[in-house]
């Protein structure tokens, strides 16, 4: 079957589209009888039976086309067949224009735009020639216009019609129109037009035709919006009789012609000069000159509220479009046409600004004297609506926006001391105005706000204002008049420029003692080193006692601080050097509060007994704690007391007793979400300075950098509103890099975040190598998967809101059992050899690992998981693996670490993530398998850090098993891109898997057959 081409052109003599098809080349040269065919009559009608409906009424219509052609074989193909060559095909090459009577349909101007944005994709029985395709291409465009309002109405006084003219002013839509005529194909202008000899044809100009079809389907399918729109009447009403509204019926009308009516003529001169700065905007119209008004400020010796507005002329033709000349200098040698040329664009710029109404009463229209407020109405608003209307503004030079700008002038308070200032701490402050980068004193500004002047001419120079403004920015000064806060100066100092009063800071001036701590907090000046304190048994690393003594700074100012090194660079021992100096310095007697997860409190004790023996350390845990006043002077006799989050809650009351020299918090995403009572009860505590220690200051939202920062420093980022407002919308929703630079420059001085990737960090550390495992599903596993994915997709479809995000979080933990092994997924507590894609490559890599004496920490998110692996492992090898889930007590989870680090011990360690993967040394280990994968990037980095820190010497190998063509591959590629939103400290979680659409859910669960 040959391939069957649709083809199309606008036919410029009756203007209406003729479809044809190339099949329909079974007729012949004009005069000679036509070949006997069995083609059908209309192949496409059959084709598109998708639009039978506009097809069907079409008139079948025979044309003449000037076609190429071979002598005695008929008309060549076109580039757009595709078909095997046939004995036509294969004869001479040589070719000429030949006339050739070509049948098809003639389809109306209502029709053409729902025909050609209705074609059916093309399919390998029948395709679209390239001139149907430019036209579909046309036809979108004159879409894109209408649905732009690019038109006019207006009125053919030639013929006595209404119609509806194109704008086609924007400079891509001429660009646009040029394109598609300059790619019109040359079989669109070879159509003959009836009636006439093909000996004769002359193609229409490309521009032409491509024009006439805008603006000919533009104009009918207008109306045809408007008839379907139109209401008759109400009875009883007169006959329509004014030359207007015969006019706009007749907009409405298919019909356009309007009948002889008194007064049509005017009618279209009128319209004319209604759309005539459009339409000169356009090309469409064109006149000798172009009207302009030039704004004049007052003399040197008038008065400041006479202004004056004066009228211009421009020669279209200057090439200088600044001469202009006085109306009055070339009045005389206007015609009448012209000078009411003049007079109708002043009407239509009078319609726009008022005050120009005096000039249209009188003889000569020279200039207009306008007030103050009416000249400052002119800069700010009509300029530009008349420069739109094309008519010609001058305004004077040297007037400028005087937008007001402050300077802060900063100082400490007399008698304020170094120590415990704190970022509420208020400072000094005198403000200074500048206007037009002039200083101006308040009372000045007082003095202009109470004028109310828009515009005022300051040393000689007119400036515009905004009395509005000022008034705000003379209040805001008058009410913060004399201070400023440590936390406004030190956003200011680090780029987050707020404006004052809807002024812009202009600049921060600051005296010595205050500079001195602001450079010391945004790192232009280096900190001074700390001697180790007394009673420290270790040795400080170079980074360590940095990080030391960046503690000690900003405890002694008061602001809190956030120490998020990586996993195994020793935030412990940086924490308890910071406790014995300020004890050993004698800048508290009061004891520290120590809040840490409860798996991490028998860490806390060792690791304080091991290098601050002489810390005196309370721990308040377990059903025998202390309470009340016996507490409160328990907790009064120590240096550090140790408590939990849990207890943090219940114990609040308690805690609340003790006036706290600090309160530090260890892993301290815990407090990431501001609105759970944890969070509240420990910012509730007061405390002389507060410190948080973590790994990974945001996990998953922007939120949680806030509500970390709100605990350490209240009120530093505003609040939770605000920061939305200004940081996390930008920078998760937009990308918005500079957005964020900002907020690492505020973040800056109370953050320091050290990795062990860096040199110059820690030069003996061995290298970290992670590699992919990607493994197959068994057929159970697969089975067992799309059956899932099935039964899930088929309930999230139904559901909405809350209950179809719990499906989908559902879905993905299934699914993730799936990939792990049967046995979890179905718990039925059956056999585990050889159905598991996981943990039959898992057992041949852990042979090896064995076989070379190395260890391994195998973690899983899953308890259930974690129990079969040991169960399995401890089968096979018929030795001990040992397993720490949250149910391990503290004292069982420190013999299990003690037995794997020390020589001889098991050499298989499986974990959880949650309860093994923060808080333990486990460098006996040289090989990390993670058997599941977690969804932030953040969390595996931690457990993998159980291993890789300080104290290993050997490169540690990480494993992670990925079930391949599951949504593990898929959610791999998702967190390798989330490492990098991680690194700009904006992350998502799997909350948003939930946002998805169902189409989307199925691509990211669907098993990958390959």
């Amino acid at each position: 079957m040959s391939l069957f081409v649709l083809h199309g052109t606008w036919s410029l003599a009756d203007r209406r589209f003729f479809l044809w098809g190339e099949d329909a080349y079974r007729s012949t040269h004009p005069g000679r009888r036509t070949a006997k065919t069995s083609a059908p009559r209309h192949p496409y009608q059959m084709q598109l039976a998708e639009l039978d409906s506009l097809l069907s009424g079409a008139p079948t219509l025979d044309r003449i086309f000037l076609l190429p052609s071979v002598p005695d074989l008929g008309p060549m193909e076109s580039p757009d067949l595709s078909r095997e060559r046939s004995a036509r095909a294969s004869g001479p090459k040589s070719s000429a224009l030949s006339p050739w009577k070509v049948t098809g349909l003639a389809i109306d101007p209502a029709d053409v735009l729902a025909l050609l944005a209705s074609l059916p994709p093309a399919s390998a029985e029948y395709a679209y020639g390239s001139d149907l395709r430019l036209w579909s291409q046309a036809a979108r465009f004159t879409m894109e216009l209408l649905v732009r309002e690019r038109f006019v109405p207006a009125l053919a006084t030639e013929r006595g019609a209404a119609c509806w003219k194109l704008l086609l002013t924007e400079p891509a839509d001429q660009a646009r129109l040029a394109a598609l005529a300059e790619s019109l194909p040359q079989v669109c202008l070879s159509l003959v037009a009836p009636r006439t000899s093909p000996a004769c044809h002359e193609p229409p100009q490309a521009s032409v035709l491509v024009t006439d079809f805008l603006a000919v389907t533009a104009d009918t399918q207008i109306r045809s919006w408007l008839e379907s729109a139109r209401t008759e009447p109400p009875a009883g009403r007169p006959a329509t009789a004014s030359v207007v509204e015969r006019w706009l019926n007749a907009l409405a009308r298919a019909n356009p012609v309007i009948s002889a009516t008194p007064g049509l003529y005017e009618l279209g001169r009128q319209l004319e000069r209604w759309a005539a700065p459009v339409l000169k905007k356009a090309g469409q119209v064109t006149t000798p000159f172009r009207t302009c008004l030039r704004l004049e400020p007052p003399g040197a010796d008038s008065p400041d509220d006479v202004w004056t507005l004066r009228v211009m002329l421009q020669a279209e033709a200057e090439a200088d479009p600044s001469r202009l000349v006085p109306v009055p200098a070339v009045w005389a040698k206007l015609d009448d046409a012209g000078k009411e040329d003049l007079l109708d664009d002043l009407g239509s710029a009078a319609r726009l600004f008022p005050p120009l109404q005096g000039l249209l009463g009188i003889g000569l229209p020279e200039a207009c004297a306008l007030t103050l407020v009416e000249a400052y109405r002119f800069l700010t608003e009509a300029a530009a609506l008349l420069s739109a209307r094309d008519i010609g503004v001058f305004l004077p030079t040297g007037i400028g926006k005087a937008d007001a700008r402050v300077r802060a002038h900063v100082t400490s308070p007399p008698g304020a001391g170094a120590s415990m200032l704190g970022l509420a701490q208020l400072l000094d402050v005198d403000w200074e105005i500048m206007l037009g980068g002039k200083p101006v004193k308040l009372s000045e500004l007082r003095q202009l706000v109470k004028q109310n002047a828009p515009l005022v001419r300051l040393d000689g120079q007119w400036v515009e204002l905004a009395p509005e403004r000022l008034a705000a920015l003379v209040s805001q000064l008058e009410q913060r008049a004399g201070h400023i806060t440590v936390g406004d100066a030190l956003r200011l100092t680090a780029g987050d420029l707020e404006p004052v009063g809807g002024a812009e800071l202009a600049g921060l001036e600051v005296d010595s003692g205050v500079r001195a701590v602001l450079e010391r907090l945004t790192g232009t000046d280096r900190l001074a080193e700390l001697p180790p304190p007394r009673g420290l048994a270790g040795v400080l690393r170079p980074y360590q006692a940095r990080g030391f003594a960046w503690l000690a700074f900003l405890r002694t100012y008061g602001f809190g601080a956030c120490l998020a090194d990586d996993m195994g660079l020793g935030k412990t021992i940086q924490m308890i050097a910071l406790l014995l100096h300020e004890r050993a310095a004698g800048l508290t007697t009061a004891p520290t509060l120590l809040i840490c997860p409860t798996s991490l409190v028998s860490n806390w004790q060792r690791e304080l007994a091991r290098f601050g023996p002489d810390l005196r350390l309370l721990v308040h845990h377990g059903t025998d704690r202390r309470r009340g006043e016996e507490f409160a002077d328990a907790a009064r006799s120590h240096d550090v007391v140790i408590s939990t989050y849990a207890l943090s809650i219940r114990d609040l009351a308690d805690l609340a007793t003790v006036v706290w020299a600090g309160i530090v918090l260890d892993e301290a995403q815990n407090i990431k979400n501001a609105d759970t009572r944890q969070s509240q009860s420990l910012r509730s505590l007061p405390a002389g300075y507060r410190i948080a220690l973590t790994g990974t200051p945001v996990e998953n939202r922007l939120t949680e950098l806030w509500s970390l920062m709100d605990f350490l420093n209240p009120g530093y980022l505003g609040s939770a509103k605000e920061f939305q407002t200004r940081f996390v919308i930008p920078i998760e929703r937009h990308r918005n890099e500079t957005v964020a630079a900002r907020l690492r420059s505020i973040m800056q001085p109370f953050i320091l975040r050290r990795v062990k990737t860096d040199p110059s960090i820690i030069s003996d550390l061995p290298e970290k190598l992670e590699q992919p495992v990607y493994v197959n599903l068994t057929d159970e596993q697969a089975g067992l998967y799309a059956a899932v994915v099935d039964d899930m997709l088929r309930k999230i479809e139904k559901a909405d809101g809350l209950q179809r995000r719990g499906l989908v979080l559902a879905t993905l933990t299934r699914l993730k059992q799936v990939c792990n092994h049967p046995a979890q997924f179905l718990g039925d507590e059956s056999r585990l050899d050889d159905r598991s894609g996981k943990l039959n490559r898992l057992m041949d890599m852990l042979e090896e690992v064995l076989a070379e004496g190395d260890r391994a920490l195998i973690f899983t998110q899953y308890a259930a998981m974690g129990r079969l692996l040991r169960q399995h492992l401890s089968a096979v090898w018929n030795r001990e693996v040992l397993f720490l889930h949250g149910g391990v007590p503290g004292p069982e989870r420190a013999r299990m670490v003690e037995r794997f680090q020390s020589p001889g011990g098991p050499p298989v360690f499986v974990l959880t993530l949650k309860a093994g993967g923060v808080g333990l040394n486990l460098t006996g280990a040289n090989h990390v398998f993670h058997f599941d994968r977690w969804w932030n990037p953040a969390v595996e980095n931690q457990a993998t850090d159980r291993a890789f820190r300080i104290g290993q010497q050997r490169n540690v190998l990480v494993h992670k098993l990925i079930a391949a063509g599951t949504v593990e591959e898929k959610i791999d590629a998702l967190i390798a891109g989330k490492r990098q939103l991680v690194d700009r400290v904006v992350a998502t979680g799997e909350g948003a898997l939930t946002e998805l659409t169902t189409a989307e859910l199925r691509t990211l669960f669907t098993l990958d057959r390959e």
